[in-house]
């Protein structure tokens, strides 16, 4: 019979296994502490893990994961309504570790006014069925800006497309002469996007360039792609790699320039 370690786990169970077993509660009062949490959800079967997840002063963040030792107990846990401290709360399965870091939703850089939709649906249908894409104007020139986003109908067209890179690691596909930088697109409030997001923000402190656009990409920097700078306002001159770096052949944002 296989023995558990502390956190009530065979060293025999995988992430998948665990991820398995998880549910994660929501809208937790800050003053529910973990042992109360433990002791109403143990009525459902024995629990391996609770991991209330709080601030940096310690201050609960309202939600929980919860891990047990047999799933099968998940399936009525989750069809029923729960209260904690007088309070009702939302349990749901957790979303498994591997799906996570899965979109169907891609960003392709760098495109240039002479690319058309219909040439872009050719190249990047060979990675999958893509149901739309989503292209934006700029209120200014009224001109399509450098820059869409490609919706596939499954995740997996997009970590082919990507070769299963997450951001702010990218992939460059080539159409013609056009060189498109590719990568993954996730929601705003999603902790890959957050990331990426606030490190643009401080590598733009640090190397500062154009201001940034309403998706904070400031025009991407895609002035170098093989065409002319000027076709971009405004020009980039250090491509989407950032300036060189003291004694190095890579940007500040770790490319080369192009």
């Amino acid at each position: 019979m296989a023995g558990y370690n502390d956190e009530g786990f065979t060293m025999e169970d995988t992430v998948d296994d665990i991820d398995s077993r998880k549910i994660i509660v929501r809208l937790l009062e800050e003053s529910t502490t973990r042992e109360t949490i433990q002791s109403y959800f143990s009525s459902y079967g024995t629990i391996g893990d609770v991991d209330l997840k709080v601030d940096e002063t310690g201050k609960s963040r309202g939600f929980c994961f919860i891990t047990y030792q047999d799933g099968t107990v998940i399936d009525k846990l989750v069809e029923e309504q729960h209260f904690l401290d007088e309070k009702e709360v939302v349990v749901a399965r957790a979303i498994p570790y591997k799906d996570r870091t899965k979109t169907n939703k891609l960003f392709v850089g760098g495109l240039p006014e002479s690319l058309t939709e219909q040439e872009i649906t050719e190249f990047f249908d060979q990675f999958g069925q893509i149901e739309k894409i989503e292209t934006v104007i700029d209120q200014d020139t009224q001109r399509r800006k450098h820059f869409c986003f490609i919706v596939f109908a499954t995740t997996e067209a997009v970590e082919k497309a990507v070769n299963g890179k997450n951001p702010p690691r990218s992939v460059v596909h080539k159409i013609g002469k056009f060189r498109l930088e590719c990568r993954k697109k996730f929601p705003e409030g999603h902790p890959i996007q957050k990331k990426f997001k606030e490190m643009r923000k401080q590598q733009m402190e640090i190397y500062p360039g154009p201001g940034l656009d309403t998706f904070g990409y400031s025009y991407y920097g895609y002035s170098n792609y093989g065409y002319p700078a000027a076709t971009f306002q405004p020009a980039y001159p250090f491509g989407y790699g950032g300036p060189l770096r003291p004694n190095s052949q890579r940007g500040a944002f770790g490319y080369r320039p192009y």
